[in-house]
C-alpha cells in the first residue's frame, strides 16, 4: 500500500515539495509539536525510552492500558515538581505479544519512576527502561524516534497493526520554528498558546455575548490575527509506490 504525500509547488521556481500525509504525517506532526514545546518550556530536559510488553500472547490490548501507566508516571512527575511529554507506538511481535514503545521527555533529573514501580502499574508483563548513552540534543529526538519508536510505522499498510498516541500539546507548537518564534515574539508565549492555527494562518477564537429577541446568548467568533505569506501552492495528495 503506497505512502501518501501532500504536494506543493513553488510559485517562482516550480520546485515540488512533498510532505508525508495520512497517519504517518500525523505521527511526524506530533513529534514536531513535542520538540517545539520542549524547546520553549524546558530549561533542561531528559530523554527516556520505556518499553511495555505483554507477557502472554494477548492481542486485545488498547491504548487505555498505556494511559493507565502514563497517568501513574505523570502523577509521580507532578509530585516531584516535574512535567513530562510522551509519544508512544503500539507494536505487535511475531509471537502475538504487544509492545508499547514510549519516548518520554521530562524536565527534572532523578524523578522518573523505577522499573519496579511502573511494572506494578502495568500489571500485564515486562517493563524496560533505556536511555541514550550520551546527552541527546533536542533536534536528534526526531531521528531517535524514527529509528527506535517509529520503526515501520511509516508504511500505511501496517495501520491495522500499529497505532500511536501522544501528549496533548497546544496547536501553536505545530508551526515551523521560524514562524513559532515570530508568533511568540508578537503575542507572548501565554497568549500564543491560546491561539488556534493552520500552518500559515493564526486565529483568535472565543465567545461574545449578543442579544437576540431580548435574550442574551453566547456567540462564537473567529478572528484572523496573523498570516504568513507563502511561495508554495498546494496541489493535492499524491502517492508513491511502496
Amino acid at each position: 500500500m503506497p505512502l501518501t504525500f501532500r504536494r506543493f509547488r513553488n510559485k517562482q521556481t516550480g520546485k515540488v515539495w512533498e510532505v508525508p500525509a495520512g497517519r504517518y504525517g500525523n505521527f511526524l506532526n506530533s513529534v514536531k509539536k513535542i520538540v517545539n514545546y520542549v524547546h520553549y518550556n524546558y530549561e533542561k530536559y531528559y530523554v527516556l525510552h520505556l518499553t511495555l510488553t505483554v507477557a502472554e500472547n494477548i492481542s486485545d490490548i488498547t491504548c487505555d492500558h498505556l494511559h493507565r501507566v502514563d497517568t501513574f508516571i505523570q502523577q509521580r512527575l507532578k509530585r516531584a515538581g516535574a512535567e513530562g511529554k510522551r509519544i508512544a507506538v503500539k507494536e505487535f511481535q511475531e509471537r502475538g505479544a504487544v509492545h508499547f514503545h514510549i519516548l518520554y521527555v521530562y524536565n527534572k533529573a532523578y524523578v522518573f519512576p523505577s522499573v519496579e514501580d511502573i511494572a506494578k502499574s502495568w500489571k500485564l508483563g515486562f517493563v524496560k527502561i533505556t536511555a541514550p548513552k550520551i546527552r541527546m540534543r533536542l533536534y536528534k529526538i526526531v531521528s531517535y524516534l524514527g529509528k527506535y519508536i517509529g520503526k515501520g510505522y511509516e508504511y500505511e499498510s501496517l495501520n491495522t497493526k500499529k497505532s500511536f498516541t501522544a501528549s496533548q500539546i497546544k496547536q501553536i507548537y505545530k508551526l515551523s520554528p521560524n514562524r513559532l518564534i515570530e508568533v511568540i515574539r508578537r503575542f507572548g508565549k501565554d497568549m500564543a498558546e491560546r491561539l488556534k492555527c493552520t500552518y500559515r494562518k493564526i486565529f483568535l477564537e472565543g465567545y461574545v455575548m449578543d442579544e437576540v429577541m431580548g435574550v442574551e446568548i453566547r456567540k462564537p467568533f473567529r478572528e484572523l490575527v496573523m498570516e504568513f505569506p507563502s511561495e508554495w501552492v498546494y496541489e493535492g495528495v499524491c502517492s508513491e509506490p511502496f
